[in-house]
This record gives structure tokens, sequence and C-alpha cells, in this order.
């Protein structure tokens, strides 16, 4: 079966514009992942002030945009195999992203981890979907 492709392309524009936010605006993609600014060091040391940004958070931009390049150049060759396998993969990101929102996002971002884990069961849907109609 030909899979359409709308899919792929609205996949792979979603994760390259949470991968650009996270890299132009880092403070905002903590609300939008779940997870509280980063706190000073208790020690009294200066090396990062309260609500300061993580690197991390620009590695997980990195992450994301490689994602959706990975979408358009997975879509783009024609291997909706490959596309059907990177997105099973993608499902266990989800996965874990939602277990570090529930263990460190707090009281006030906790109930962000059901926005990935549904991200989970969107993406585990079509991929089963896909697996079942090829």
């Amino acid at each position: 079966m030909s899979f359409s492709p709308i899919p792929s392309y609205i996949f792979g524009s979603m994760f390259t514009g949470l991968g650009l936010v996270s890299l132009a605006a880092p403070k905002l993609d903590y609300q939008l992942f779940g997870l509280p600014l980063e706190a000073a060091p208790a020690s009294g040391s200066t090396s990062k002030p309260d609500g300061a940004v993580s690197p991390v958070m620009y590695a997980k931009g990195v992450r994301d945009l490689a994602f959706g390049l990975t979408y358009f150049a997975l879509e783009y060759t024609g291997l909706p195999e490959a596309v059907t396998v990177f997105s099973a993969v993608l499902c266990t990101v989800a996965l874990g992203d939602g277990f570090i929102v529930w263990k460190h996002g707090g009281t006030e971002y906790q109930n962000k981890a059901f926005g990935h884990w549904s991200g989970l069961a969107t993406f585990a849907a079509w991929v089963a979907w896909r697996v079942q109609s090829s």
C-alpha cells in the first residue's frame, strides 16, 4: 500500500518547529515541554542565576530539529518503511519525555506528562495502522 506523505510532512514540520522554538526561545520551551527553569546552586555559587536555561534545552532543540529533518528526508527519498520504523522509535522518546516531566516537572507541570503520553498513543496508533496496512 502507498501511504500519503502528508502525515510525515506534518510531523516533520511539528518537530522542526519545536526544535527551532527550543533553540530560539529556550525559556518558552521549558513551559511547552513541562519543566521548571533551572534553580541557582544552593552552595551560593554564582555560576548560574535563578531561572537560567540549561544547555540541555539546546540539545533538546537540536534533537527535535533532527527528528523533523529526518521525517522530511525519509519521506522525500521514498522510504515508507523507514518512516514507520522511525515513528515507532520515537514512541520511546515520547514515553521517556513523559516520565521525565512526571518526575521533574513538579506539581505545576506534572500534568504535561500526559501530553507526551498522548503523543505516544497517537504515534503508536499511526505506526500500528501503517504496519497493518502494509
